[in-house]
């Protein structure tokens, strides 16, 4: 297995370049190329559309009666999700403070011999800016790998094979990521600000065979979290350094023992170095909530899976978090008369990150269409969706042709479809209405 650890020396590279903005020398950013081997080969929709609604009626889920905002589409990357959320030992940091930069690793794919095999440069990478939020969706051929097939077994041994089976099992699908400030390493070392956010996601949950592919299973899951405990974290126990984020029992509804022994105890580690490990997550993995509405067929809308972020950063470094496993489950027709069988992603942001966490501007990256191994592609030049705050720590998007659209409660859904011309009358239908009336039909 290739390894993934960033060296030390490519690490200050990769500091100098986020700090310029610019590439040093003439090379100019590469989309990845697909890899083989005991890669499965990408899915046909690797890369798709996403969709940015607001929620119209405030009643915190995905229904007719909310507004379509905006188009995305996502990023890919032949490592995992949680290496292309990069982070490391940052020089321009103190103490364990650990910094994100998101890049494709287009790198990854280059033959051991070629001259650009270490150079940060013919990567793409998540621009930065000091006071925003970046959020792209992504998806990454090494979590879709076949984890499910016994027949594969990346790894020198049982222990290892079974770290890593754990580590990605569930992993199928698409991811959302993000990157929270700057690295500037002039102007690094005093508290900044800090992050609280809420993310939740409906219908992320799959097991289905792709026609073509193969089976794919997706269970969402935090796959990287900012300023983990910088010992606890590295797993040195397998071929290649990383470091991961403890993992959650959805059976529990918590970070348990028997989830995460194999790899602790390989490390030499117990449960009270757990616990330790959890509490320095910056992002965690919560239990899923039922929302007491009810769906297009009168059942429970549940978000199954909820995620908590709660960063503090420090000027000059990142924080960030990445969460894989999610399905893309789309089962909807085009009127949305099925309104619910659809995943969708509910993302919060509270009034006091945008008023006093330093945070004024969130910015979601549309990355287009793929071409592997271009260099003019969308994939390494993507449209910047914009998304300000005003003073009282209110979200709005400044539509062009509307003018601003605020969101309740600094609200967003990110869903898989968006209803066709024929089926936008819908939308003016209130959802509380809907939700009322299939109550009365079920009582």
């Amino acid at each position: 297995m290739k390894t993934l650890l960033l060296n030390r020396v490519v690490w200050v590279t990769l500091v100098a370049v986020a700090v310029t903005g610019q590439a040093m020398g003439i090379t100019v950013p590469h989309e990845p190329l697909a890899q083989v081997g005991y890669y499965r080969p990408l899915r046909s929709d690797y890369v798709r559309s996403w969709y940015i609604f607001k929620d119209t009626t405030g009643e915190g889920i995905l229904n007719p009666g909310d507004t379509y905002v905006e188009q995305l589409n996502n990023w890919w990357t032949p490592v995992s999700s949680g290496s292309q959320g990069l982070y490391n030992d940052n020089p321009a940091a103190t103490g364990t403070e650990l910094s994100s930069a998101a890049q494709n690793w287009a790198t990854y794919t280059l033959a051991g011999d070629h001259p650009d095999k270490d150079n940060p440069n013919y990567n793409y990478w998540l621009p930065q800016e000091s006071g925003t939020i970046g959020f792209y969706m992504s998806y990454s051929q090494f979590d879709n790998c076949a984890w499910h097939d016994p027949a594969f077994a990346p790894g020198s041994n049982p222990t290892q094979r079974q770290i890593m089976r754990e580590m990605h099992a569930g992993r199928n699908g698409w991811t959302l990521g993000w990157v929270i400030n700057e690295i500037n390493p002039a102007g690094a070392g005093s508290p900044a600000g800090f992050v609280n956010m809420d993310v939740a996601v409906h219908n992320g949950k799959l097991d289905t065979n792709v026609p073509g592919w193969g089976q794919s299973i997706s269970n969402p899951r935090a796959t990287m979290s900012n300023d983990l405990d910088a010992v606890l974290s590295l797993m040195n126990s397998l071929d290649y350094k990383t470091r991961h984020p403890a993992l959650f029992d959805d059976a529990v509804g918590d970070h348990t023992w028997a989830a995460n022994a194999t790899r602790m105890l390989a490390e030499g580690y117990d449960a009270t170095d757990l616990a330790m490990l959890v509490a320095s997550q910056e992002l965690k993995e919560i239990p899923g909530f039922n929302t007491g509405l009810l769906d297009h067929a009168g059942d429970p809308y549940l978000y199954e899976d909820a995620f908590n972020e709660r960063s503090v950063y420090s000027q000059g470094t990142t924080d960030g978090g990445v969460i894989g496993g999610l399905s893309g489950f789309n089962g909807l027709d085009p009127e949305w008369s099925n309104w619910g069988d659809q995943q969708v992603i509910r993302i919060e942001i509270s009034a006091d990150t945008l008023m006093l966490g330093g945070i004024t501007e969130l910015r979601f990256f549309d990355f287009g269409t793929s071409v592997p191994g271009s260099t003019t592609s969308d994939q390494v030049n993507p449209r910047m969706i914009v998304f300000n705050a005003d003073p009282s720590g209110h979200l709005y998007f400044d539509d062009p042709n509307v003018g601003p659209i605020y969101f309740p409660d600094n609200r967003i859904f990110i869903a898989v479809t968006v209803p066709e011309p024929a089926s936008l009358c819908l939308l003016t239908l209130g959802a509380g209405a809907i939700v009322f009336l299939r109550r009365r039909r079920t009582a």
